[in-house]
C-alpha cells in the first residue's frame, strides 16, 4: 500500500530512507552513494518535497510495516513526472506496480520517467517485463574540480550569448530530440547556462552545461551535428567547460554520458570517477 507521508512522520522514516538510498541494489536515482552527496543533502531535498505544492513524498507500507519511500515532482503545467527518491527494503516490483496505479488515477496522459542504478535489478528487471521501455542507458561520471588543474584555453570554441544564441541553435536542433532542454527552454532560462560550440557545418559541435553557482553543475549535453564521435573537439569543449567551472568555483561536475561512449577514456584522463550507470524507463500514464 502507498499512502503520503504526513510531515509529523518525516523524521521517523527518513533515516531508513537515506540508509536504502545508500544501497543501488535498492535505491533510485538521485544516487547519494556518489562521494558528493551528504545525508544533510538527502534530508534537505526530501524536506522541500513537503512544502512545494508540485511535490509529494509516499510511503511503502506491507504488512503494517514500513518498507520505503518514493519521492517524485509532478508539475501539472509540463504534463511530467519524474522520481528523486526512491528507497524501496523489499518488493520493489509491488512498490512499482502500486506507484504506476496511483500517477495514472491522478495524472493520466503525462509522461513519467523512473531512474535506477543498473544495480537495482529488481527494479529495472520489473520494468522490463512490464514492456515498459527503456529510453536511456548512461554511464554517470563525477568530477571533484579541486583536482582539476586548467588547462591551456583552447583555440576555435565560441561562447554563446543571447546575441550568437542562433549558433547553438542551428546544432541543438539537430541532437534535442524529445530532451527536456530544448532550444526554446534553454533560451528562455539563457542566465542559468553556459554554453559553447566548435566547428562549422554537420562537424559542429555543443557543450550545455548549468551554471548557476552552485558547487554541483551538470553537463546536459556535449554533441555533435552529425552525432558523430570527434575525439578531438569533444575534447576541446570539455577543456572548455571545465575552465570555466574552475573559474566560477564550482566543486563538484556531474556529466552523464551515453554507456557505449568512445570518449569514456579521455573524461578518466580528465579526472572524472565514473559513478555508476544509470537506467530510465519512460512511459505515458
Amino acid at each position: 500500500m502507498l499512502r503520503l507521508l504526513q510531515e509529523t512522520e518525516f523524521d521517523r522514516y527518513i533515516g531508513f530512507a537515506y540508509e536504502l538510498a545508500l544501497d543501488p541494489a535498492r535505491s533510485g536515482y538521485h544516487v547519494y552513494y556518489d562521494g558528493m552527496k551528504t545525508r544533510e543533502d538527502f534530508v534537505s531535498r526530501a524536506r522541500k518535497a513537503l512544502e512545494r505544492p508540485g511535490e509529494d513524498i509516499l510511503l511503502f507500507v506491507e504488512d503494517g510495516e514500513v518498507e520505503g519511500l518514493i519521492a517524485f515532482e509532478h508539475p501539472e503545467e509540463e504534463h511530467y513526472l519524474h522520481t528523486f527518491i526512491f528507497s524501496i527494503r523489499r518488493d520493489t516490483g509491488t512498490a512499482l506496480a502500486e506507484f504506476l496505479d496511483y500517477c495514472r488515477e491522478r495524472w493520466p496522459g503525462f509522461t513519467l520517467d523512473l531512474g535506477f542504478p543498473a544495480e537495482n535489478v529488481e527494479a529495472t528487471g520489473w520494468l522490463d517485463g512490464q514492456g515498459i521501455p527503456c529510453n536511456e542507458r548512461s554511464w554517470n561520471f563525477l568530477l571533484d574540480l579541486d583536482k582539476y588543474e586548467p588547462l591551456p584555453e583552447p583555440s576555435g570554441v565560441k561562447r554563446i550569448t543571447a546575441e550568437n544564441f542562433e549558433e547553438f541553435a542551428a546544432v541543438h536542433r539537430q541532437i534535442q530530440g524529445d530532451m527536456f532542454w530544448n532550444c526554446e527552454r534553454v533560451r528562455a532560462a539563457l542566465d542559468r547556462w553556459a554554453i559553447f560550440v566548435t566547428g562549422e557545418g554537420e562537424a559542429a559541435g555543443e557543450v550545455l552545461m548549468t551554471l548557476d553557482g552552485k558547487p554541483h553543475e551538470e553537463i546536459f549535453a556535449l554533441e555533435f551535428a552529425d552525432r558523430q564521435s570527434h575525439h578531438g573537439a569533444f575534447r576541446v569543449l570539455l577543456t572548455a567547460a571545465l575552465n570555466c567551472l574552475k573559474s566560477n568555483g564550482t566543486k563538484w561536475l556531474t556529466f552523464f554520458v551515453d554507456e557505449d561512449c568512445p570518449e569514456g577514456e579521455v573524461l578518466r584522463q580528465l579526472g572524472f570517477r565514473l559513478v555508476g550507470t544509470f537506467i530510465c524507463h519512460r512511459l505515458t500514464l
